[in-house]
């Protein structure tokens, strides 16, 4: 419920913007319906709940989403791997409220490039810090038994600049049949 004449509104963001694909640069769109889209069943996508457009002059992105089952995320269908000029955090939470601890999936968070290309494999509530530069995705999300909550923070920038990486090396390690 809104104040009328609250002079701290302005703080409150209420509806999320949601990632747009336009050619190889993501922008964040307000809906104009109060429906929000999503990209699959099995992924709602990212709605950015915290961002410089809500906010002016602010420079932490916050995004959020639900996985609800088996997907491949990031395997440039969606979107592409990619590296970027800033820090970002990836939180993955279990929604068990009886064991919080409890991821309820696996996911392969595929992280590097060239020769240092690896997977990190996760099944508890985590968070994984990807510092500027480093090249990451795809997730490879198995086993999913329960809705996971991911959330991207990204603490130092105003705006995002992704720099794509080739899906080459990515399909032959990671993808099968890839």
């Amino acid at each position: 419920m809104t104040m009328p004449g609250s002079k701290y509104e302005k703080y409150v963001i209420r509806k999320p913007a949601v990632l747009v694909r336009d050619g190889d640069v993501y922008v964040d769109k307000v809906p104009e319906t109060d429906e929000l889209p999503v990209w699959s069943d099995l992924d709602t996508d990212p709605r950015v709940i915290f961002s410089n457009d809500f906010i002016p002059n602010t420079h932490t992105k916050i995004e959020y989403g639900y996985i609800t089952g088996d997907i491949n995320v990031g395997n440039g269908e969606d979107f592409n791997p990619h590296k970027h000029d800033y820090e970002e955090i990836f939180l993955f939470l279990g929604t068990d409220p009886k064991d919080t601890a409890k991821l309820g999936a696996e996911i392969e968070f595929w992280l590097g490039e060239g020769d240092d290309l690896e997977k990190v494999v996760i099944n508890t509530s985590s968070a994984v810090y990807v510092p500027a530069g480093l090249a990451h995705f795809p997730q490879i999300w198995k086993n999913v038994q329960r809705p996971v909550m991911t959330m991207m923070i990204m603490p130092t920038t105003g705006e995002r600049n992704l720099i794509m990486i080739p899906m080459e090396e990515r399909l032959k390690k990671a993808l099968p049949g890839g």
